[in-house]
């Protein structure tokens, strides 16, 4: 029977293992595909597309972990939380990669000039912002940290702010001709990924006090 819940708790580690290490490639996903953005790099923007098969993957991967914990295991209610809420986490980490992907499709529309500075220097900051509280929410998640992804979900919150901001940049930027609307219009689609980035971290982070203590949050993100 030891040997049996070890094995078990291995697979535990395992998982949360995995699901960090799923995180660390979305964030790496986001990041090249916003720097491919703002630099106009087609060729980068291209294999933030072509990784994107990988995400997906790894995301199944983790999809059936879970299902054979529960299939083959006899969890307890703690577990099964964790489950639950791995299950969700998986989920919100392939929507993040859609998100990367998108933002990277982006590239090969974008004129050659046309940049509002305001307009760039906000994203400049959503795009950081946004994958700091994806990494907060996926390490609380891991450590089981309550407060660690009470933060997570505020810094998440922060980032729907800025798209406002940029909105209100964008509805007030002095365009010079087609090339700055359509760069304008580029710029709203991915600042609007980037909150929805944040949203998905949102989501991970209110789960983890369910995960901790067994409370539903009283309020999920939309």
């Amino acid at each position: 029977m030891e040997a049996a819940r070890k094995h078990f708790r291995d697979e535990i580690d395992h998982l949360r293992q995995g699901l960090v290490e799923m995180a660390s490639v979305v964030v790496g996903q986001v990041e090249r595909a916003v720097d491919a953005w703002e630099r106009r790099d087609v060729a980068q923007a291209a294999q933030v597309v072509f990784d994107d098969d990988l995400v997906d993957e790894r995301c199944a991967a983790l999809d059936r972990e879970v299902f054979e914990i529960q299939l083959l295991e006899a969890p307890v209610a703690g577990d099964l939380r964790l489950l639950h809420v791995g299950l969700i986490t998986a989920v919100a980490l392939e929507r993040v990669g859609d998100l990367a992907t998108a933002i990277a499709r982006r590239v090969r529309e974008l004129p050659g000039a046309g940049d509002v500075g305001e307009v760039r220097s906000l994203i400049q900051r959503m795009g950081p912002r946004a994958v700091g509280a994806l990494t907060e929410s996926v390490q609380a998640l891991a450590r089981n940290d309550v407060e660690l992804a009470d933060q997570a979900v505020e810094n998440a919150r922060r980032v729907q702010g800025m798209l406002d901001q940029v909105l209100m940049a964008v509805s007030e930027a002095p365009a010079q001709g087609q090339t700055d609307h359509t760069w304008l219009a580029s710029a709203v689609l991915v600042s609007r990924h980037l909150e929805r980035v944040a949203n998905n971290a949102a989501e991970i982070g209110g789960r983890v006090r369910f995960l901790v203590t067994g409370e539903m949050p009283a309020e999920l993100p939309a």
